[in-house]
């Protein structure tokens, strides 16, 4: 076989892909003109591209579903052009109808098919369709109801219609159609009650969020009131030359523990009232991390927790977001990381921080020293309720909900960032990453 000129175009018979007629009428038009068809030296030679030609055994493969994609006859509006210069093996019957069978021509409409098939394929496999039954790596991506009818309606379509299947092999469809649809609606009730369950957990951190914002600042007046008395206490002492007595140690240790207190009810008032303004700013994670380690250092050294901080560059800022927000991230990784490091009764008790600029993004790394988190549930330590702690004693990491690492996730996805588990560095082992853009003027760099 020599050289030649071929081309097709592809058509689908389904509503998404046609306008302006019906899908019945667009097939109608396929059926009349549609198919290959092949010309010689200008001239047509007929049968092929005729309504009932199969020269390209395309409707017998399409029929007995060795191909699962539309790819009959009609889908096809082509030509082949063959000059006898280029092509002089083939030849014309005697009676004119078609050419001689032989080894070119056998050559032709393996090509010309395979080329069909090809492309055919190509389209189903972007469409997310199976192209043959035999496919053994086929993952079916998650689809509608809607969309596996709207398959076998095209399938029954692109094989004449109904009457000319098999009852047995369209029964057979309805019934992998239907357990389709019982699929995806147990997924979509699952998936309901696990919001509705996050839903309710939600409204309760509300309802609980306006308490704590009374009790802050409830706390805050009722220390300033402690430390007045304290210092009343403090002067008689003084007075009474009582300096170095074992009441005045203790008061001084009280003061020690209202001064951390108070530190903290700061904390949560602080935060509860930048989260009340709705303002999204600019953060400047050296000083917002910091600012967070500040807070709780008296709690964890008492814990013997070392740790390690680099922001780099020191002015990494992130897009305008709530500030709260990279607190709760700090918060939920902090308190992942002590439970982790209490259920392994880990000896060298060190959490890591680190905060960079990486591809557009500003990533904060967040690494302990805990028991680190297993292969198997890698995949599921961001769900929803997904948790691998219990009630803890703890005052600071508290009872596990399974919601932190949720709500670190769902806070990346709302600022167009990530949260992902990644390999942790020499020494440590669980490193936990949430990434968010870089702030505008940061970008690019």
């Amino acid at each position: 076989m020599g050289e030649l000129e071929f081309e097709t175009s592809y058509f689908i018979y389904a509503p998404e892909f046609i306008s302006g007629v019906s899908v019945r009428q667009a097939q109608k038009i396929g059926e009349t003109y549609g198919g290959i068809r092949v010309y010689r030296d200008g001239f047509r030679v007929l049968p092929y591209g005729e309504p009932h030609d199969d020269w390209l055994r395309l409707a017998y493969d399409v029929g007995r579903r060795n191909i699962l994609v539309p790819a009959n006859n009609y889908n096809f509006f082509g030509h082949v052009d063959l000059s006898s210069v280029d092509n002089p093996l083939f030849e014309e019957t005697s009676s004119r109808e078609g050419l001689i069978e032989n080894e070119a021509y056998e050559e032709l409409q393996t090509f010309v098919r395979r080329c069909l098939e090809w492309a055919a394929k190509r389209v189903a496999s972007v469409r997310g369709r199976k192209q043959t039954a035999s496919q053994k790596d086929f993952v079916p991506r998650p689809r509608k109801p809607s969309e596996s009818t709207q398959e076998l309606l095209e399938d029954l379509a692109n094989t004449g219609g109904v009457d000319k299947a098999s009852i047995a092999e369209t029964v057979q469809r309805l019934e992998e159609v239907k357990e389709e649809q019982q699929r995806f609606e147990a997924e979509f009730e699952a998936r309901e009650e696990e919001h509705s369950r996050y839903e309710e957990m939600l409204r309760i951190l509300a309802s609980l969020g306006i308490s704590i914002a009374v009790f802050g600042h409830e706390v805050k007046g009722a220390i300033t009131h402690v430390r007045g008395t304290m210092s009343g206490i403090e002067d008689a002492i003084r007075h009474e030359g009582l300096g170095g007595s074992e009441i005045a140690a203790h008061l001084a240790s009280a003061r020690t523990a209202v001064d951390g207190l108070s530190e903290l009810g700061g904390y949560v008032v602080d935060l509860v009232d930048q989260s009340k303004a709705r303002i999204k700013k600019e953060v400047a994670l050296h000083a917002a991390i910091n600012r967070f380690i500040d807070h709780f250092k008296a709690h964890l050294d008492a814990r013997g927790v070392v740790f390690e901080v680099s922001v780099d560059p020191p002015f990494l800022r992130t897009i305008p977001m709530h500030r709260s927000e990279i607190d709760s991230v700090l918060f939920n990784f902090l308190t992942n990381a002590l439970k982790s490091m209490d259920r392994a009764n880990s000896r060298v008790r060190k959490i890591r921080i680190t905060a960079q600029s990486r591809d557009g993004y500003a990533v904060i790394g967040f690494q302990d020293t805990g028991g680190g988190i297993a292969d198997e549930i890698r995949d599921r330590v961001f769900d929803a309720f997904f948790s691998t702690s219990h009630y803890s004693a703890d005052d600071v990491s508290g009872p596990g909900a399974g919601l932190g690492l949720k709500i670190v996730f769902d806070i990346a996805a709302a600022n167009g960032g990530f949260a992902r588990v990644v390999h942790p560095d020499a020494g440590y082992a669980c490193k936990l990453e949430f990434g968010v853009p870089l702030a505008q003027g940061q970008r690019g760099g």
